[in-house]
């Protein structure tokens, strides 16, 4: 198990880590000054999203994320975005996919790093705070060659970012009740100092929990077509940890640390102990950085621990995964005088060792290398085009990993006071490289399962229209083939051993329309985004495979509605939200009764009330809003109309 004194030990490696960078400072300096030939611009941090011509990125705003600031990641993306998302219910696993893809090709970056469990490729967006970040961005579609494996369908790009410009001590503090005995809080602080010698100190600490009673008094939910789910009594406590510090110097040269460390225990029917079931993950990420000037290194210490056990949890099964990370940048720019004409090269790579002690694998410890080598080119030819042509390739000490280039495009056709038309487009090769389970797993792993790769094409336009000073509009539209060869299943003919699929093809369309209207104090808006997913097996991969060929994948809706509509005046303002899925089968070949279509409501209204030098915030929210009847992915009722009451407190010295 994780003890107290492990912890401690990996809090001196990410010390080391950040002290033995700023020692090699003065070497690299050197070799920065003997090279003449570069004109050199410095970078402040990599944002992956600048690479990613032609891809569909959707950024997140600060007053969006402090709006919703007691949601999950999992309850917040199922609003915001046309993503596939399959729940077991609140307060467990929740995972997600685009556009047809699997919650395996969705990837997970946390400044930079991918964070997916490396023994099941993905991450439980249920235990991910949507306030721990600073940064957030949601990227469609094949982006490999820009962030690595897993983003074959998509990827979310988190970050940490100092505020420099910070004045003084700001602390906060606030807590939310659910009618559900459900409760959430949170606390932090952030801070910047300056210190001697013109160096500055920039900090941020949240301390976040959640205790999920799930209080349903129901025993089961029938819909409006006579079905009847059962409600599962579940109970889930969720506590972590967020740390950033930051510090640089007069001539911008910085050293980082970051922390995230995440506990949460789910009980399935805790009163019940011969029907118990008890799963606890844990995970401690440590990343430290320096940066100088526009050369980066990295390096972290990551461990994934997952206990599964059933009754009093006297003997459960033990996972725990570490990760030894080192990872280098270094960007070039080359602009010419007088001219729009400017290109950014990007080159870097990035070492990680696995050692994983997981009860499924037998008793030996299972280690394993893998390292990238990548560059990313971006050609700026006047304000109107770009481009980007990026390269990477994976390697592991146990299989070859596929070669993975990228070329996309956007040009600005229209560009009026009024009116912007733009068009992208972008085609992509993309891998995601086997989970350990899929490979060493005992009877069930597949020590010989290739690595999947994908062949993503799309195009798209976004349209902007300013109808007067205070009212705009936008929309989008994105059309996508992906064809993914040696798509990995847990195949249930031949008892749940992993195999390869062959091929799998996903299409569709996505369609965002955005409206807002701003005066003075008072604003008003609506969002929405249309997909239409088409995702199925495209080649038999066994004789018994044949009648699903040409069937839409299990649990993807062929469509998806998303939308916000929201209006404000002042420091108040009402915010609803809405979702629809189309009917989601639950077998293969489409013999069992698929899942109903349902649309889920929800409201939230929130104000600001200043007292002193203390702002508290006030949010209400109601959710499920029509007490509409859905099941989760193991065919339980979801809850029904609930509200929740949230308070929070900030101090600015």
């Amino acid at each position: 198990m994780y003890s107290f004194s492990t912890y401690l030990k990996s809090i001196r490696f990410g010390v080391f880590l950040i002290t033995f960078s700023w020692i090699l400072s003065p070497t690299l300096s050197a070799q920065e000054a003997g090279n003449k030939q570069l004109d050199e611009v410095k970078v402040t941090g990599f944002a992956p999203e600048k690479y990613m011509a032609g891809l569909k990125v959707q950024k997140v705003d600060s007053a969006t994320l402090a709006r919703f600031q007691f949601q999950t990641m999992a309850d917040f993306l199922a609003f915001q975005s046309p993503i596939s998302l399959k729940s077991y219910g609140p307060g467990q696993l929740t995972t997600l996919s685009f556009r047809g893809t699997s919650a395996n090709h969705t990837a997970l970056l946390w400044n930079g790093i991918n964070v997916n469990a490396p023994t099941v490729g993905q991450t439980d967006y249920s235990t991910v705070p949507l306030l721990g970040f600073d940064e957030m961005a949601i990227q469609y579609g094949s982006a490999a060659s820009c962030v690595g494996t897993d983003a074959i369908g998509g990827s979310i790009l988190l970050g940490s970012a100092p505020r420099w410009k910070q004045k003084g001590f700001n602390a906060t503090v606030g807590g939310q009740y659910n009618t559900l005995d459900n409760f959430n809080g949170q606390a932090g602080i952030r801070f910047v100092e300056k210190l001697k010698n013109n160096f500055q100190l920039s900090g941020k600490t949240l301390l976040y929990g959640s205790q999920y009673n799930n209080h349903y008094n129901q025993t089961s939910r029938t819909d409006s077509e006579g079905r009847t789910y059962p409600v599962e009594p579940s109970e889930t406590v969720q506590k972590g940890l967020v740390q950033d510090l930051f510090l640089r110097n007069k001539n911008g040269n910085q050293l980082s640390l970051n922390i995230w460390l995440t506990d949460s225990k789910l009980t399935i029917q805790p009163d019940v102990v011969a029907f118990r079931e008890i799963t606890q993950t844990k995970a401690y990420r440590f990343l430290g950085g320096y940066q100088l000037k526009n050369t980066t290194f990295k390096a972290g210490f990551i461990r994934d621990i997952i206990d599964y056990g059933t009754g009093d949890f006297s003997n459960p099964s033990h996972s725990e995964t570490d990760r030894y990370i080192v990872r280098a940048e270094h960007e070039f720019s080359w602009k010419k005088a007088d001219s729009f004409w400017q290109t950014n090269l990007r080159i870097g790579g990035e070492f990680v060792h696995y050692a994983a002690r997981v009860d499924g694998y037998g008793d030996m410890t299972i280690n394993e290398d893998r390292e990238d080598v990548f560059a990313l080119l971006r050609q700026q030819f006047s304000p109107k085009l770009f481009a980007s042509v990026n390269l990477r390739q994976a390697f592991s000490s146990k299989y070859k990993a596929p070669f993975t280039p990228s070329f996309g495009l956007e040009y600005l056709a229209l560009s009026k006071p009024a009116t912007q038309v733009k068009f992208t487009g972008n085609i992509a090769r993309s891998y995601r490289l086997p989970t350990l389970n899929e490979r060493y797993w005992k009877v069930l792993g597949n020590p010989d399962i290739r690595p999947e790769s994908g062949f993503n094409k799309e195009i798209g336009t976004e349209i902007k229209q300013l109808f007067s000073e205070n009212l705009n509009a936008t929309l989008g539209v994105n059309a996508y083939h992906n064809l993914i060869d040696d798509w990995t299943y847990w195949n249930p003919d031949k008892n749940y051993r992993v195999e390869n699929l062959q091929q799998v093809l996903t299409k569709g369309l996505e369609v965002t329309l955005a409206l807002k209207y701003l005066k003075e104090n008072k604003m008003a808006g609506i969002t929405g985004t249309y997909a239409y997913t088409n995702a199925s097996q495209q080649k038999v991969y066994d004789a018994y495979a044949a009648d699903i060929i040409g069937k839409q994948l299990i649990y993807v809706p062929v469509h998806t509605l998303s939308g916000n509509a929201y209006a404000g005046k002042g420091d108040w303002s009402l915010n609803i939200q809405g979702l629809y899925n189309s009917d989601r089968f639950i077998t293969f070949d489409h013999s069992g009764r698929p899942f109903p279509p349902y649309f889920l409501l929800n409201s939230t209204v929130s104000g600001k009330i200043q007292l002193g030098r203390i702002q508290s915030s006030l949010i209400l929210q109601v959710n499920n809003l029509t007490d509409i009847v859905y099941p989760s992915v193991r065919k339980n009722a979801m809850p029904g109309r609930s509200f929740s009451l949230g308070l929070v407190f900030n101090f600015n010295s």
